[in-house]
Parts: structure tokens; sequence; C-alpha cells
């Protein structure tokens, strides 16, 4: 099963999908949507709870009432990718960049599919262009994903260039948790928990950042910790069956394997971890 399939993404067998929308999400951003800043605060909400297919629905909704509305484009191409519908974000970024060829952050949502495509030439020559001429933190943190993707040893670059959108973003939480979905999906799992402990801490009813994070522990083997996030998700959407069969996979771990192991021995793994990113092992 793929990390993220309990995502609302379509009706196609096997995908686990939210029955109802997150309780958590604020119910004049749920009811009656009727116009482009309405849909574009409903489509956030969803985004933040992991309920791609409804955000994605919403930021058209968005982008349809106001064509000219640069954040909802960048966060539907953005949402689309992060939901592995890269032909869909193809021809959003596409339709985006078209229409707006002068709108430079739109360049980094068309650097971020072209790499996603592996046509990382292009893909640096759009980021480039963000970047140049766009003080925003998501080109920057584009840059870094752009960066990653093409050869994981730019990590230290990546690192400096998430480290410069979070200096620049309003919302810390966006910034964070894209810098850790980034590098989870690399599998440097103990950089992306740090990131997404804090893209916790800042927006604590986001049940796809607490899943998020409990993914990065349970590929740790900290399963105790793991639990402990994956819980959280069902607090918040108690209908997640994928948080749920987490929980059913993690628990027979902490009893059986976890228990040879004491809070000083875990601390110890947990900084081994981090000593072999920076090669002091």
């Amino acid at each position: 099963m793929d990390r993220f399939d309990w995502l609302e993404l379509d009706s196609t067998p096997g995908l686990a999908q939210p029955a109802k929308p997150p309780k958590s999400t604020e119910a004049s951003e749920l009811t009656m949507p009727k116009d482009a800043p309405s849909f574009y605060r409903a489509a956030k909400s969803m985004r933040e709870a992991g309920h791609f297919k409804t955000a994605t629905d919403f930021y058209r909704k968005a982008v349809g009432f106001d064509d000219h509305h640069y954040d909802a484009w960048v966060e539907l191409i953005d949402t689309l990718v992060r939901a592995r519908r890269i032909a869909d974000a193809d021809a959003a970024s596409q339709e985006a960049h078209e229409n707006h060829k002068q709108v430079r952050v739109l360049y980094a949502s068309r650097a971020l599919v072209l790499a996603h495509l592996g046509r990382f030439n292009e893909a640096s020559q759009f980021s480039d262009v963000s970047v140049d001429a766009d003080e925003s933190w998501y080109s920057r943190t584009i840059r870094g994903e752009v960066l990653l993707r093409m050869n994981a040893g730019f990590r230290e670059d990546a690192l400096a260039l998430f480290e410069q959108g979070t200096r620049l973003a309003q919302n810390a939480w966006e910034p964070a948790f894209l810098a850790g979905w980034v590098l989870l999906d690399a599998k440097m799992y103990a950089l992306a928990a740090g990131y997404l402990a804090e893209a916790a801490h800042t927006r604590p009813r986001s049940s796809l950042t607490w899943l998020c994070l409990g993914d990065c522990f349970r590929e740790l083997k900290f399963y105790e910790q793991a639990l402990f996030y994956y819980q959280r998700v069902t607090e918040l959407e108690p209908s997640s069956q994928i948080a749920l069969q987490r929980q059913k996979e993690c628990s027979p771990l902490i009893y059986g394997l976890m228990r040879a192991f004491t809070r000083d021995s875990l601390q110890k793994r947990w900084r081994r971890e981090f000593d072999k990113l920076f090669g002091r092992d």
C-alpha cells in the first residue's frame, strides 16, 4: 500500500477515503462557499486535513471565479502533485503558465511538475526564473525539492533553501509541512520528522501532518512514537482507515520488538540516525 493511499483521491478500488469532511474544519468554510475567497479558504482547510480531491475541487472553483487568484492556482497544482495526479497537475500548470506568464511564482509550479515528470533540465530553468525574480517562500521550497529529486547529493543546498523559505513565509505551517513531505519522500526520515514536528506545532489540527509524522517514526522503527501520532490522526479523523491500519501494524511491534529497548537506548538510536545523515557514524 502506498504511504498516502488514505488521502481522498478518487473512487479507485483499494484507496481508503474519508467518509466526511474533517470536524476540525470551520463550518463557515464548508457551508455554501460563494466566491473565490470562500472557496479558497475551504480548499486550504481540506488540503491541511488531507482531503485532496475536495481541496482540488474547491481550488478549481476559486480560479473559476477569479482566474487571477494566483495562490489558488499554485495550491491547486501543488495539491495535484502531492496526490500523485501528475497528468492533471501538468495540464493545470500549463494552463496557468500560458495565461499568466508574468507571474513568477507560477514558474515554480511549473518547475515542480516538470521535476516530477523527470524533466530536470526544464524544471531547473523554470525554477531559476522563479527564484531570481520572486522573493517567495514557495519558489525557494520548490527549488529545494527540484534539487533533491535531481540528486540526493544536493541535500545541503535543499535544506538551505527550505530554511530560506521558512524565514520568508508568513504562514509557518506551509513551508515546514512541504519541506517535511519532500524529505519524507526522499527517505530522509529524521530530517523530515524535524520539519513535520514544527508543522504540527503550528497547525495541530492538521491530521495530514500527524500522519506524515507517524510515517517518519514508523520508517525509523520508533513504533511507539509512530503509534502516538497515528492515534492523533484518528482523534481528528475517526474514519481514517489508513491511520487505523497503521496502529494495528505498530502495536505488536511495540509489545514485541520494542520491549527490548530502554528509553536510553532509543535515544541513542535516534541520535545515530542524525549522525548517519551527516557522515558522523
